[in-house]
């Protein structure tokens, strides 16, 4: 009976199971209808969650597409925050912006598989398009020109690194960013962000603005500095009568050289060249012979006299090769120039006060000592109406002192002398022209004797007061004259 019973429960198993897989058969169809269904729907549609450009294109053809992202670009706002933490706004239709209807969103779309639309469902694919606008260049740099911060007054130049020479030391300065704006690259940043649709442009975070050439962690920099420390830390100042010349590191350092790979370095012979030009301008503030001086003489009368050997010239080779020394050896000094002759520095017009002071036209002497006039007399000077023989006027110096000399004149073919006359007191100070004593032919000076019956140059005195000039006075004493 059991045996039975099984046979007859069979064929209703079988039944069963068969109906089971014909179900299970028929829900694989439906899913493999929908999927294909699915996929030919998105075969010309972006799959679900798919962004572009931040708008949600899902499911929509790429016409639709362009449909929404045009809506983006023709209301867009452009915020443009710059380096002082302040923000301006440009709208795109202020800027010439219209939609590019020629651009690349149909690519997303041919990149995609639509089998995979059920995926899409649980993800988001974020794609970007940079070519979603049209920008007119022209009307873009007009409206950007009228920015605030685009204004001349508000654009602060960047400033290079430099090495800078400061209390008799270089040091680095850093380089100063500014907020100078290359206008090209914000012009192509704008553009770029209209097309892809930001609403934010950092400007410094796009390099918008112009940078320093230089910056102070470049090597050049850091070899300049060590070349400019090692060469060029020289302080040398020369106390001249125009005031004080100074040549330090500031100067120095544009002297050094630089090498085909950018090193600095010292280069003697051009060190030689800059010195010997330096000595040049330097020595036009130092020589004064011949120059103009001013000064006050007698009765607190001011004179000015040009012309003489009296002052200062600078041994300019001999300076030059001293000057070297010194910066070789990056000394820190006040330095006296290598000079001939003698001056007695800015005062009273290099006079000082002790010298001898010669009025031609009045024919008067004053000798001052120490700033006191300790003798005066009235003179003979050179035959003024006789050019060969007029006493010069100028500034000059006593390179001498002599008793008993015999005064000649030029000397003639017959081995004879124009003149020839003894003094008791010879003091020259103009090659041939001195001041001597002339009482013993002479028995007046002063008026206008000189006018006519002067001497051959020289300045004529009474012994007596020829006497006394030479016990007081000292080789280089100034002697001025002056008409």
């Amino acid at each position: 009976m059991d045996n039975v019973a099984k046979k007859k429960e069979s064929p209703l198993k079988k039944l069963k199971t068969r109906k089971e897989f014909l179900i299970i058969g028929g829900l694989l169809l439906v899913i493999i209808a929908v999927y294909l269904i699915g996929s030919l729907y998105f075969n010309q549609k972006f799959l679900k969650n798919t962004y572009i450009n931040g708008v949600d294109v899902g499911g929509l053809t790429v016409e639709e597409a362009n449909d929404e992202l045009a809506k983006l670009v023709n209301g867009y706002t452009l915020e443009l925050q710059f380096n002082d933490g302040n923000s301006e706004s440009i709208s795109g239709n202020e800027c010439g912006v219209t939609y590019n209807k020629d651009n690349n969103v149909q690519d997303i779309l041919k990149k995609q598989s639509s089998f995979s639309w059920i995926n899409a469902f649980f993800g988001k694919s974020e794609n970007s398009v940079n070519n979603l606008a049209k920008v007119d260049e022209t009307v873009l740099r007009q409206q950007i020109a009228s920015l605030s911060h685009l204004q001349a007054d508000a654009q602060v130049a960047p400033v290079d690194a430099r090495v800078e020479y400061t209390n008799n030391q270089f040091a680095i300065v850093d380089e100063v960013y500014g907020s100078t704006i290359d206008q090209d690259k914000l012009v192509s940043e704008i553009m770029l962000a209209f097309s892809e649709g930001k609403n934010k442009l950092n400007l410094d975070e796009k390099s918008c603005y112009v940078q320093p050439g230089v910056k102070a962690t470049d090597a050049s920099i850091q070899q300049l500095y060590e070349a400019a420390t090692n060469y060029a830390s020289a302080s040398i100042t020369y106390n001249t009568r125009s005031g004080d010349v100074v040549l330090d590191g500031s100067t120095l350092i544009t002297w050094l050289s630089i090498d085909e790979n950018g090193n600095y370095y010292r280069d003697d012979a051009v060190f030689k060249e800059k010195a010997t030009d330096f000595v040049s301008d330097l020595a036009k503030k130092i020589n004064s012979v011949g120059g103009t001086r001013t000064f006050v003489g007698a009765n607190n009368r001011t004179i000015t006299v040009s012309g003489g050997n009296y002052g200062l010239r600078l041994q300019n080779s001999k300076e030059v090769t001293g000057l070297l020394e010194d910066i070789y050896a990056n000394k820190v000094t006040t330095r006296t120039p290598v000079t001939t002759g003698g001056d007695a520095g800015g005062e009273n017009g290099g006079l000082g006060n002790t010298f001898v002071e010669i009025d031609l036209t009045g024919q008067h002497m004053w000798y001052h000592k120490n700033g006191t006039i300790i003798l005066e007399s009235d003179i003979v000077s050179g035959t003024y109406n006789n050019p060969e023989r007029r006493t010069p006027a100028g500034t000059y110096y006593l390179y001498n002192k002599e008793r008993n000399r015999t005064l000649r004149g030029t000397k003639k073919p017959d081995g004879t002398y124009e003149y020839e006359t003894p003094v008791s007191y010879w003091m020259p100070f103009n090659k041939g022209i001195g001041l001597h004593d002339s009482s013993s032919w002479r028995s007046r000076w002063g008026g206008d004797i000189y006018m006519n019956n002067g001497s051959h140059g020289c300045i004529n005195l009474p012994t007596s007061v020829a006497g006394q000039l030479y016990e007081n006075i000292e080789i280089n004493c100034p002697v001025v004259c002056y008409y």
